[in-house]
């Protein structure tokens, strides 16, 4: 048994458009750092720092990252304790699988130093027991790019499938306004029936970006990220979205969308575009509409990986 172990589990875009629910792609940045050590009994959080960690919670029943720990443990049935040091790097409420990364982290960290072996499948049931625990349902859009990396999709729930695929090379502009969305709020004002035309249009354009990831084509992956059900309902939620995915798209996007539940609007961009242009319209847009806003650059990246053991 390895006495401490530390991961870096990434942030992850769900949804991607059409794909509500089922689509996901992790990131190469940012992460959060999350570090455990086996103690006598329970769970404990010795610290958490980094982005908006005084609004996250110290209570190991409340937190994903002991609560995803908690349930590998269980189903291999040790008894041990576990105590943590979590480095938060992807904002709360951003739309960017905050808590999702933190669910993570604790299912590949109670595998590793319990040495339980589980595979990834279950690894990512665990991470989203714990999802579903601070967004009020079980969702496995985020927490399974997040444990298996690159773009997923969620075939069936039960019993839980999934499958994994290689991206083409891209960058991935991302527009962070100084708002939050709470998962779980925005998870209420979805409609629980959707027109039949509507639904259509969905599976049409999540078929066609699957078949762009095999054909490697971006250009049709970018023009098949639009979503006639959840998206319109919480744009409102996201004050100028609309006009961020216009400026980001007027300014050579591929496409653009809302990232997960929002606030965060993300772009995908050919290898060689100009990413940091997009990013400044997208930013530029965001403050038009008022609110402040952060943008960054990134690629997509693996899923939580272990960067120590000692």
């Amino acid at each position: 048994m390895v006495p401490c172990v530390v991961v870096a589990a990434p942030a992850t875009i769900a949804n991607l458009g059409p794909g509500f629910d089922v689509f996901g792609l992790a990131l190469s940045e940012p992460v959060d750092v999350v570090e455990a050590r086996v103690s006598k009994s329970g769970m404990k959080i010795s610290s958490i720092t980094g982005v908006s960690a005084a609004s996250l919670p110290r209570d190991p029943k409340l937190n994903t990252v002991c609560i995803a720990a908690a349930r590998v443990m269980e189903i291999i049935g040790c008894r041990g304790g576990l105590e943590f040091e979590i480095r938060k790097g992807i904002k709360p409420g951003g739309g960017m699988g905050s808590s999702g990364a933190g669910a993570a982290a604790g299912a590949v960290i109670a595998n590793e130093l319990f040495n339980g072996g589980l595979p990834k499948s279950k690894l990512i049931e665990a991470a989203a027991v714990a999802e579903g625990r601070v967004a009020g349902s079980i969702h496995y859009d985020n927490v399974t790019p997040a444990i298996a990396g690159g773009f997923t999709i969620v075939t069936s729930i039960e019993p839980f499938e999934y499958v994994a695929l290689d991206l083409p090379k891209m960058k991935i502009a991302v527009a962070k306004p100084a708002i939050e969305v709470p998962t779980r709020e925005a998870r209420k004002i979805l409609p629980k029936e959707v027109p039949l035309r509507d639904a259509v249009a969905n599976v049409g354009r999540a078929t066609a970006m699957v078949a762009a990831l095999g054909r490697g084509d971006l250009k049709l992956l970018g023009r098949c990220m639009v979503d006639a059900i959840a998206e319109p309902v919480r744009a409102p939620l996201v004050p100028g979205f609309s006009e961020v995915r216009r400026a980001a798209i007027d300014a050579g996007a591929l496409g653009a969308a809302m990232a997960g539940s929002g606030p965060a609007v993300f772009a995908i961009v050919e290898p060689r575009g100009d990413a940091k242009k997009i990013a400044a319209v997208m930013r530029e847009a965001f403050e038009g509409a008022g609110l402040k806003c952060e943008t960054i650059i990134t690629s997509p990246g693996d899923g939580v990986r272990v960067v120590e053991r000692r």
